[in-house]
Order: structure tokens, then sequence, then C-alpha cells
């Protein structure tokens, strides 16, 4: 019964969407990335991600988000013209979500959602609420680094509110499930909090999950903080704690394992911008990479799911989007597992040089990665990517 009506509303909230008075186009994300697996012979391959966020508009009361995605993981066998051989590639969805701001006339946010809704973490609230938000940490712009970075809201049909409790501060509470039925059904519960002030900007959350009989019993939290030392100095750090089942007999290896924190000192000038992200996390699991195999194409070195890894993710930046249109630089990044011997095939080393051009409402970017450790021959240690981004 619960799954009829999760469906029920899933296909009402799409046709109601259908009658919205203007659609826009916020985030737009399209990438074509090419690599010599190690592994493989000399074919190399050539992969496509794409997303985008349609806004639609229904007025001044309220809007609807709705989210998708596309996977090819052969473009050459995508477009082959003989069908037989020709490889499908996957589209999906990522959330579907109304949204009622400024209830009554007051700000007081409602959201009502299915799949992976950004108002489970309350990131966007600050921005919502405040006017002020904190951008993510380098990390997630950059392939080889997003493995380590804190997994993305969990998919579930659920509501959001949230409230201005001063002019400085917001509070906001989420109730989910997963849409599973019997011993695979999930409960949760989410608090978000805010604040703002001259030198910090917070925001913070807290989840817990029960599973049917109460057989599992998880909690995962967050909390960011964004100093601002000076006009061209900031310092943003995040600790937290991945999804854990408290009733696992492992629990207290689970716990060190499932921890994270980033510490990242941000330099920005007229021309320049220089990020220095210090980190302990582990990789992602493969079914919280997201909704397609992560990138990096090429994974050059030994993947220990569970522990704990530490690095650097350096970004050097020269250029400004806005004034100049355009902006090149590198990143550099390195990582190795804390907890066991380190050898060569443990440590991620990545250098990716990029080129960026605003083109109007988007960017193109060109980045090629290069992955100097463990490589079968010269040409597997470079991944090209050549993306086309909006974001508003």
């Amino acid at each position: 019964m619960k799954k009829h009506i999760a469906h029920i509303f899933v296909c009402f909230s799409i046709i109601y969407a259908a009658a919205a008075l203007e659609i826009t186009v916020p985030e737009f994300n399209f990438g074509v990335s090419a690599a010599k697996q190690p592994s493989s012979s000399s074919q190399v391959t050539i992969v496509q991600e794409s997303s985008v966020n349609l806004r639609l508009l229904h007025g001044e009361r309220f809007y609807s988000d709705l989210n998708l995605a596309l996977y090819i993981n052969d473009v050459l066998g995508f477009f082959n013209p003989q069908l037989p051989s020709r490889i499908p590639g996957q589209f999906t969805f990522i959330d579907f979500s109304l949204n009622f701001p400024f209830l009554g006339g007051k700000p007081l946010f409602l959201s009502i959602f299915t799949g992976q809704h950004q108002s489970l973490t309350g990131t966007h609230y600050s921005v919502d609420f405040l006017k002020h938000g904190i951008r993510p940490i380098k990390m997630y712009e950059n392939d080889s680094a997003a493995l380590f970075t804190p997994p993305h809201p969990r998919e579930a049909i659920g509501i959001s509110f949230a409230g201005l409790t001063s002019n400085t501060g917001y509070i906001g509470s989420s109730i989910a499930w997963n849409g599973e039925m019997k011993d695979k059904q999930e409960y949760s519960i989410y608090a978000q909090g805010g604040a703002f002030s001259n030198i910090a900007l917070i925001n913070t959350y807290l989840s817990f999950h029960i599973t049917d009989k109460a057989a599992a019993l998880s909690l995962a939290a967050s909390a960011s903080v964004l100093f601002t030392i000076h006009d061209n100095f900031g310092i943003f750090t995040q600790l937290g704690l991945h999804k854990t089942n408290f009733r696992s007999t492992t629990l207290q290896q689970d716990a060190v394992g499932n921890i994270f924190a980033f510490f990242e000192p941000r330099v920005s000038l007229e021309h320049a911008n220089f990020d220095f992200t210090f980190f302990v996390s582990k990789i992602r699991e493969p079914q919280q990479n997201g909704f397609f195999p992560a990138a990096p194409l090429i994974k050059p070195f030994t993947v220990f799911h569970h522990e704990l890894y530490g690095g650097l993710n350096m970004f050097f930046g020269f250029g400004n989007l806005e004034f100049d249109k355009m902006q090149g630089g590198l990143y550099s990044f390195v990582a190795m597992p804390i907890t066991r011997a380190v050898n060569m095939s443990s440590v991620l080393l990545a250098l990716t040089p990029f080129y960026t051009l605003n083109i109007g409402p988007c960017d193109l970017e060109l980045r090629c990665s290069v992955y100097p450790l463990l490589y079968a021959t010269p040409a597997s240690m470079f991944e090209g990517k050549i993306a086309l981004k909006r974001n508003l």
C-alpha cells in the first residue's frame, strides 16, 4: 500500500509540474571523459556524464525542481550504426520536489520531495534564509579527489520544513522513508541548523535512521563552519560522521572508519585563487558514489573501502571567470591510507591542469589528469575531459 501511494505521489507531482508557467535551468553539466585503461588493450574508453536541474515556476508562491541525469559508458558503442552492436546509455531520475518558500509571507520553507533532495543536509537554507552560502570544498570539482568527499543526501520520500529563527539563524527538520517494504524499509529523521555572523557561517545537520523492527539504528552528522578572516582569506572546516549502525558488532571499528574531516584555507585575490584542502575520510562506498560509476575513469591505486585515508588537495587558479571570463590552473592531489602500511600501490597521486572559458551562460572546461604512479603503459596515466557547465 505504501509503495502504491509513493508511485501515485510521484506521478501526480510530475503531471502537476507540467502546468508550470515558466521553466528555467539553474544547473547543467555535460562532460565527456576519455582514457586508456591500464588493463585493457589499445582501445580508449570514452564516457559521457550529464545532469540537469529544471526549475518549474508556478507563480510566486511555489516552484518545482526536477533533476535528471544521463550516463553513457561507451560513447563509440552508443553511436554505433548497427543496432545489434549498439550499447545503450543510462537515463535516471535524481529527485523531484515541490517547494513553498515564504509560507504566508513569513520566512518559512516547506519541501515535499522524492529522491536525493538537498534539504536533508540543509546546505541551501543558508542561501534561502541568510543570503550567504558556503561554497563546497574544491575536492568536489576534482574528479580524482571526489572519491573522498562526503556522500550525497540519501534517497528518500519525505517532507522538510525550516524557518528563520532570527535575522542570523535558522532551524529545520525532515522526515523521510526510503520507499522500501518489510525488512528493507527504513525511516529517517533529520534536524538542520545554521547561523551567520560577521566572521563565521555555520551549517549543521543530524540524522537518525531506523529499519524494520529496529534491526539497525543508525546515526549520521556533519558540522561545517566558514570563517571569514579577511575579504581575501577564509578558512573552511567540516567534521562529520558517515551513517553508522550503532547495533553493529563492529561498532568501534565502523565509527572510526566513518569519521570525515576537512580543513581548507582559501585565498581569493582579484585575478587568482588558491585553496589547500587537508582531509581525513574514507572512500565512498560504491552505492554512495552517485547514480553512475564514479570518476575518474582510471583507478590508479588499490582501493580499500571502510578504511580512513589522509591527504591534501591543492588548487591553483589564475584568472577570474567573472572579470576575466577565463581561468587556468592546476589541481594537485595526494591521498594514502592512514590505518595500514603504505606502499606504492595504495597511494593516489594526481596532477590535473585545466582551462575554463566563460561562454555566455555556461563555462567550457578542458582538463587532463595525470597519474604518475602505478600505470601499465605511459598512455594509461592520462585522462582527458571536456565539460560544459552552468550553475546559477
